[in-house]
């Protein structure tokens, strides 16, 4: 027998519903945290309107400008609808779903690339419109952000016999110094003129800071007025904690332009002697996050150097301003340096990863003094919190990437995004709120070998600019690649 509603010619019943509750920690854009019943078949773009329609009404003076949000259900963000996402959980229709709401991120879009001729070990963005890079070749370069097909401004620290360089820093936001860090061991301090000029370069060896007897594997800067520190991690399980002289980064006159000798050295960089090269400056604390096999004492009664522990190679980062340092080793332990005490370990925790790489988690520019995020050997990315007194990783990442994880880094005014790069040659952006699965993978240019054959290469470096618009990344390719963040429609 006909259904009796159909007969008379009733509306189709429409798609079923379900309550949900929405929250946000965004400030000013939390609803009423109260059931909202919606049909099973919205996706993300219909609940982002849902959200701004509720805001708009609450509005006491003008609406606000619609937001696109996105939505994260148990750790993952929404990208199906809702009736799809109950069936991947196995939840029924009846039980109130929750989802917390963010605003939406854009994939960084890529700008341009520059090429230069060795490998980029690694890049520093924090000096406003210029990219500073280390190279293996031993060869200092700085890009110029806004016009990458530039001829870079490039020069060769003369440490002597042609050493490679591991990596290099800014010393300050202005440009004026940089410190490198090289496979001999050594970090130096070099001068910088305040405007760069390609066709004269009066760069100055300043001061040599000589403690590593391995290679610099790290470098961070922390500045802080007219003091600048400078923390070094080796391979021989150590970090060195430097005060740069002001006299190294502001010289006057007269010693900026004496005993300048440059020459041209390898692939038309200029050179500089190091003849006014004050003496080595010992560091004012020495952190042993894996300590010698053959210790100090007994390396001094032998007359011979400090013996480097198992997988003693270590890397280091400032954390809050400069009240602590953060150091990671391939044995897979993390520390937590006190440096007003002194230099105390403050908390110590470990894993079974090893790790490559490391950053602190920022907001608005400052380095956390609690989570740190570890990129490692086993492909994964890991974020430990040491508010807690868990001896472990807070949260791990598995199968971030297809390849160990060699660079990572947070962003610098968000305390939920980062960057990771690998050696499978991508470079990804993650949200900290939902880490199952990353927001994106950037889109790079082909790279092909020398024979023509497409090639997976190596991601070495990577750092956002300081308002975090821009993403720069280097490697194996031997091109620094930039990303422009692009702004919600």
């Amino acid at each position: 027998m006909q259904d009796e509603g159909a007969a008379l010619g009733a509306p189709a019943a429409g798609p079923a519903t379900m309550p949900i509750r929405l929250r946000t920690d965004l400030p000013g854009c939390s609803i009423p945290y109260v059931p909202y019943m919606v049909p099973v078949t919205w996706r993300r773009s219909q609940l982002s309107t849902l959200v701004n329609k509720v805001l708009a009404t609450a509005a006491t003076g003008e609406a606000p400008a619609p937001v696109p949000f996105d939505f994260i259900v148990n750790g993952e963000l929404l990208r199906t609808s809702l009736e799809e996402c109950l069936a991947q959980h196995a939840s029924s229709t009846e039980t109130t779903l929750e989802l917390e709401y963010i605003r939406s991120t854009l994939p960084p879009a890529f700008r341009g690339a520059a090429r230069q001729d060795d490998w980029v070990a690694s890049i520093d963005a924090a000096c406003g419109g210029t990219l500073l890079t280390a190279s293996y070749d031993g060869i200092v370069r700085v890009y110029t952000t806004d016009n990458l097909k530039a001829e870079p401004v490039a020069y060769l620290p003369a440490y002597g016999d042609q050493v490679s360089l591991t990596c290099a820093k800014w010393l300050t936001p202005r440009g004026d110094a940089v410190a490198t860090g090289s496979m001999d061991g050594t970090v130096v301090i070099w001068r910088c003129p305040e405007v760069f000029d390609a066709k004269s370069v009066p760069v100055s060896a300043a001061v040599q800071l000589r403690h590593h007897g391995s290679p610099v594997s790290s470098l961070d800067v922390m500045a802080k007025g007219e003091r600048v520190s400078l923390a070094s991690a080796g391979w021989d399980g150590t970090v060195a904690l430097w005060d740069v002289p002001h006299d190294a980064r502001f010289p006057t006159q007269a010693a900026a332009s004496s005993g300048l000798k440059k020459r041209r050295g390898t692939q038309g960089a200029l050179s500089a002697s190091t003849e006014a090269m004050e003496a080595p400056h010992a560091p004012t604390m020495v952190l042993h996050h894996v300590p010698a096999s053959l210790g100090v004492s007994a390396a001094r009664a032998l007359g011979t150097a400090p013996t480097p522990g198992t997988n003693a190679r270590t890397m280091a980062a400032f954390g809050h301003h400069d009240e602590c340092i953060w150091s990671a080793a391939w044995d897979g332990s993390v520390k937590c340096w006190d440096v007003p005490a002194g230099g105390a370990l403050r908390a110590h925790k470990t894993s079974d990863k090893v790790p490559l790489c490391l950053d602190p988690v920022r907001g608005a520019g400052v380095a956390s003094l609690h989570e740190l995020v570890t990129g490692h050997m086993d492909h994964s990315l890991a974020l430990y919190d040491f508010r807690d007194a868990v001896k472990n990783t807070a949260l791990v990442m598995a199968h971030a990437h297809a390849a160990p994880v060699s660079a990572v880094r947070t962003h610098p005014t968000s305390a939920h995004l980062l960057a990771s790069g690998a050696y499978d040659g991508r470079i990804q952006v993650w949200d900290l709120r939902s880490p199952k699965k990353a927001l994106f993978a950037l889109a790079q240019p082909q790279s092909t070998s020398r024979d023509g054959a497409s090639s997976r290469t190596k991601v070495l470096g990577l750092d956002w600019t300081p308002e975090g618009h821009h993403l720069v990344a280097g490697g194996e390719d031997c091109r620094v690649s930039v990303y422009e963040a692009q702004d919600p429609p």
